[in-house]
């Protein structure tokens, strides 16, 4: 009888939400996104949709949004990729997007990117908002999934990652990105929306109209 019940509740459930999805409004332009003229992803395409989270690990919002953000992207359709795109907006934003950047270049950023918002947001093992930038404390985190501390701080601090960062700065301002987090649909559409799940919602209409091309 239980199971029944809790069969019939989760149906419910279910259909209260596709009716729900089913009569929002069809998201408009100069409301829910705005168009971004000539714009384009920051990597190449590689002929997919290119979603872009503009994020910091620092900012507290971005770790609110992290888990939903990534649920949704693991149900994306296979002509889609997803790029994080690390934004220093402040000084203490910087050290992040540097680590961002180093973690790719030595291929641990899918790693480490969960666990660098936990260590900062729960365990408090690295600088928050507020606090003092640490670029070695940073590396000594990073050095825990297998590089030298030394090699990875060295590699933050090159002419070759700030040349990145420098670039997704560039890339941010042409896009109109004001805040974190921030979604881009293949470099045309930036999502505004009222909640997290409004934002997802607006993004997947996005996904689909720039994959029919209505």
């Amino acid at each position: 009888m239980k199971n029944a019940l809790s069969l019939a509740l989760l149906l419910l459930t279910s259909s209260v939400l596709s009716l729900a999805e089913a009569q929002s409004p069809v998201p408009e332009a100069g409301k829910d996104y705005i168009e971004i003229q000539n714009g384009r992803p920051l990597a190449p395409t590689d002929g997919k949709i290119v979603v872009e989270e503009f994020f910091n690990y620092i900012c507290p919002a971005c770790n609110k949004f992290e888990p939903q953000f990534s649920a949704w992207a693991e149900k994306l359709p296979t002509y889609v990729r997803v790029d994080h795109v690390p934004v220093a907006f402040r000084k203490d934003f910087v050290p992040y997007a540097h680590a961002y950047y180093a973690a790719q270049f030595f291929n641990l950023a899918d790693k480490t990117h969960q666990a660098a918002y936990d260590a900062i947001h729960r365990t408090h093992q690295l600088p928050a908002e507020g606090d003092q930038p640490d670029e070695q404390r940073v590396a000594e985190f990073y050095a825990g999934y297998g590089v030298d501390a030394k090699k990875f701080l060295d590699t933050m601090q090159g002419f070759s990652i700030k040349s990145q960062v420098r670039r997704a700065t560039e890339h941010m301002q042409r896009s109109k990105v004001r805040s974190t987090p921030s979604i881009l649909i293949n470099g045309r559409y930036l999502v505004r929306g009222t909640s997290f799940p409004d934002k997802l919602r607006i993004a997947s209409y996005l996904i689909e109209k720039e994959h029919t091309g209505e």
